[in-house]
């Protein structure tokens, strides 16, 4: 897991009862990172861009922002790929269980949780990478945004920008929005 539960984030909730909800989740195991290949689900969205590199002055990564919106917990991937590979090879896989009214960032790499608090990482994380991403999941309730940093610094500790990435319905053309 990019950082394990950390009681101190942004994303940990305050109030009692939404604590005591969110250890029920845990210790059913209904919410946490998936082993790799554990997803049986279907591809739902397209992240058009995808870009993670730490090589450079400027160093990004890519954040994909997931919200079950089904009755059940839902099993959800995100599979990051090169831009000029096809869909059937990934460069990294990333997968979460995820309980109703839960949201969680998947991200091609780790970043400062002052940026924001990852929660799913591919093995190994993306360091030179550009290209699309392809959501999955078991259940079709989800709702999903994806957004690129852009930092400098060794611990990418300067946030230059944050753009947005279109996200489309899988096997569908956008209609320019």
């Amino acid at each position: 897991m990019a950082t394990e539960f950390n009681e101190k984030a942004p994303n940990w909730p305050r109030d009692d009862r939404s604590l005591a909800r969110l250890q029920r989740h845990i210790e059913l195991g209904e919410l946490g990172e998936l082993p790799a290949g554990a997803l049986r689900g279907n591809p739902r969205y397209l992240v058009t861009y995808m870009h993670s590199e730490t090589g450079g002055k400027i160093r990004s990564a890519t954040i994909v922002s997931i919200t079950n919106q089904a009755r059940g917990v839902n099993r959800v991937s995100v599979s990051f790929f090169k831009g000029f590979t096809s869909g059937s090879s990934p460069v990294g896989v990333a997968s979460f269980a995820i309980p109703p009214e839960f949201t969680v960032d998947f991200g091609s790499r780790d970043l400062p949780t002052e940026l924001v608090v990852v929660n799913a990482l591919p093995s190994p994380e993306l360091t030179f990478d550009e290209g699309r991403a392809i959501v999955s999941s078991e259940l079709p309730e989800i709702g999903v945004s994806a957004r690129v940093y852009y930092t400098s610094g060794d611990r990418d500790e300067e946030l230059l920008s944050i753009t947005d990435s279109g996200v489309v319905v899988y096997t569908e053309a956008n209609h320019g929005d």
